[in-house]
C-alpha cells in the first residue's frame, strides 16, 4: 500500500511521543471520575478509545471521554443508575450511554462488529471493535486493567507520520457510513495530515453517497472542518474530491472567479484567506464562508473595464440565509451570521455618526463584526493604514459606549404623543417621521431636543 503523503503533511506537527501519550493516559484512568465509573461498572472490560486515545498524543484540552466495554448498553445504564450516577440514554439504541460525573461527559459504548456503526451488533473483544472503526488513528484503545496501548492497525505509526488511512478496505468503511468522507478531511487536511492514496481514491468514489445523509450530520461535520487548525485546507479538500455540491454549494461559482484591483485573489481564494484569519469562533468561520458568495451573482463591468460587485453583501446575505436554513441552524445562529455578512462592507472610517449607526444596526453582533473586519481587510491596503483606521474606530466606539451609559443618551426627545399633539395620526406615516428624526439625531446628537425636533416636524408639514 502506498502511504506517501498526498496533501497537507507539511503542516503536520506531532507534539508527543508514545511514551508521553501513555503517561497521560495512565494519569487519566487514575482520575476520580474514571475511577468512579470503573467501580460502578465492575466487573467489566473497559478501554479508553478513539479520540480520547488519539488526543493523548497532543496537548488536548478536550474533557469529553470515550470508553468501550463488553457490557450491553442496558447493563451500563442500570449499573451507573444503581450507583447514583447521572445517565443520559438517548443513544442506547446504538449501544451508547452518556454518563456525567462531576460535569465530565463520558460516553460508554458496547463493543461492536465492523458493520454499520449506527446499528447495535455487539462484539466480544476490543480488537473486533477496533477493526470496524473508520481510520487507523482512531482505532486505538487503552486498557484500564492492564494499562497497555492496543494498536492493531498501526495507528500510532500513522499519527507519528501525519497520515490518514482507513482501517481495512477504504470502500467498505465509506459505504458503511459516507460521513466518513468528511471525517477523512477533518482528520486529514483540516488538521495538517496527509491522506493515503487508496483512502483518497475511495473517498472520491464515495462522494455521491453524501446525498443520503441527514443535513444535521453534514452540518456538524462541516463545522468541525471549519473549526479545525487549517480550515482553508479542509475546504480545498472538499473542492478537490468533489464534495462542495453536497456541503457548501454556494462556493462553487466563487472558484476561479476574478475580483478587481482591490484584491489579489479570486473570490474562492479570498474566502479561504479570510477563513484562516478569523479566530476559532464558529459564527465568524461561517460568516467567512458566506460573506462574498454574492459576488459572482452581482458582477458588472464599468466603461473603464473595472469589475464591480455592487450590493453583493445583500445577495450574500440571502444565500447565507438559504443555506443555513437548509442546514437547520438555529434562528439565533442564522441571524448572527447574517448580520455580519450583511454589514461586512460597512467601513470603519465612518465618523461618530457612522459608529452610532453600526451600534444601532448590529447591536450585540458589533464585537464580532469588528473582529471580522480585521480578518477581511483588503490585502492591497498597507497593514499600518488598516491599524490606524481600526484604532480610530475603536476610540470612537469607546466614546459612544461611554455616552450610552447615560440613561437619556440616544433616547429620542419626542414621542408619538408629541406628534399626535401636532395633528399627526398614528400609523405608518408617524412611524416614518420618528425614524427620520432618529436618523437626524444619529447624525447630530445636539439636535435631540424636544423643541428642536418639533420645529423640524412643523417645518416638514409646511413644506
Amino acid at each position: 500500500m502506498d502511504k506517501s503523503p498526498q496533501r497537507g503533511s507539511h503542516f503536520y506537527k506531532p507534539t508527543r511521543s508514545q511514551s508521553e501519550a501513555c503517561a497521560s493516559l495512565r494519569a487519566l484512568i487514575s482520575s476520580p471520575h474514571i475511577k468512579t465509573l470503573e467501580e460502578a461498572l465492575l466487573p467489566a472490560k473497559l478501554y479508553l478509545v478513539g479520540g480520547t486515545v488519539r488526543d493523548a498524543f497532543y496537548e488536548s484540552t478536550d474533557t469529553d471521554l470515550d470508553l468501550a466495554t463488553d457490557l450491553t448498553a442496558e447493563q451500563i445504564r442500570d449499573r451507573c443508575a444503581a450507583k447514583g450516577l447521572k445517565v443520559v440514554d438517548t443513544g442506547i439504541q446504538h449501544g451508547t450511554v452518556l454518563v456525567v460525573i462531576d460535569g465530565i461527559h463520558i460516553e460508554v459504548t458496547t463493543f461492536r462488529q465492523p458493520a454499520d456503526r449506527n446499528t447495535q451488533i455487539t462484539a466480544h473483544d476490543i480488537e473486533t471493535d477496533l477493526s470496524g472503526r473508520d481510520f487507523t488513528i482512531n482505532a486505538l484503545a487503552y486498557s484500564l486493567e492492564t494499562e497497555c496501548l492496543i494498536d492493531p492497525w498501526d495507528g500510532v505509526r500513522d499519527l507519528e507520520s501525519g497520515l490518514v488511512r482507513t482501517v481495512g478496505s477504504p470502500s467498505a468503511r465509506f459505504s458503511e457510513d459516507p460521513l466518513r468522507v468528511l471525517r477523512m478531511i477533518r482528520f486529514g487536511d483540516a488538521q495538517g495530515r496527509a491522506t493515503d492514496e487508496q483512502t483518497l481514491m475511495a473517498a472520491r468514489d464515495s462522494v455521491p453517497l453524501l446525498s443520503g445523509l441527514s443535513v444535521e450530520r453534514v452540518r456538524t461535520e462541516v463545522e468541525r472542518i471549519l473549526m479545525s487548525s487549517y480550515p482553508s485546507q479542509g475546504v480545498r479538500a472538499l473542492l478537490s474530491i468533489g464534495a462542495l455540491p453536497f456541503t457548501l454549494p454556494e462556493l462553487i461559482p466563487a472558484v476561479g472567479f476574478e475580483q478587481n484591483k482591490y484584491h489579489i485573489h479570486d473570490v474562492f481564494e479570498h474566502t479561504l484567506s479570510v477563513l484562516d484569519r478569523t479566530p476559532p469562533d464558529r459564527i465568524l468561520r461561517w460568516a467567512a464562508i458566506f460573506h462574498d458568495v454574492g459576488k459572482p451573482h452581482t458582477l458588472s463591468v464599468g466603461p473603464d473595464g473595472e469589475r464591480h460587485f455592487y450590493s453583493h453583501e445583500v445577495v450574500s446575505d440571502s444565500l447565507c440565509k438559504e443555506r443555513m436554513t437548509h442546514l437547520r441552524f438555529s434562528h439565533e445562529d442564522t441571524n448572527t451570521v447574517r448580520a455580519i455578512v450583511r454589514h461586512h462592507m460597512r467601513p470603519m472610517d465612518c465618523g461618530p455618526a457612522g459608529v452610532r449607526r453600526l451600534i444601532r444596526d448590529l447591536g450585540p453582533h458589533l464585537t464580532r463584526w469588528r473582529t471580522f473586519k480585521e480578518a477581511d481587510s483588503s490585502p492591497t491596503i498597507p497593514v499600518e493604514q488598516f491599524h490606524a483606521s481600526a484604532r480610530g474606530f475603536d476610540e470612537m466606539l469607546a466614546s459612544e459606549q461611554a455616552k450610552m451609559a447615560i440613561p437619556s443618551y440616544g433616547r429620542l426627545a419626542i414621542t408619538g404623543d408629541d406628534l399626535r399633539n401636532e395633528g399627526i395620526s398614528p400609523g405608518p406615516g408617524m412611524g416614518k417621521i420618528l425614524r427620520d428624526l432618529a436618523e437626524i439625531v444619529i447624525e447630530d446628537p445636539s439636535k435631540n431636543d424636544r423643541e428642536t425636533l418639533l420645529n423640524i416636524v412643523r417645518a416638514s408639514k409646511k413644506s
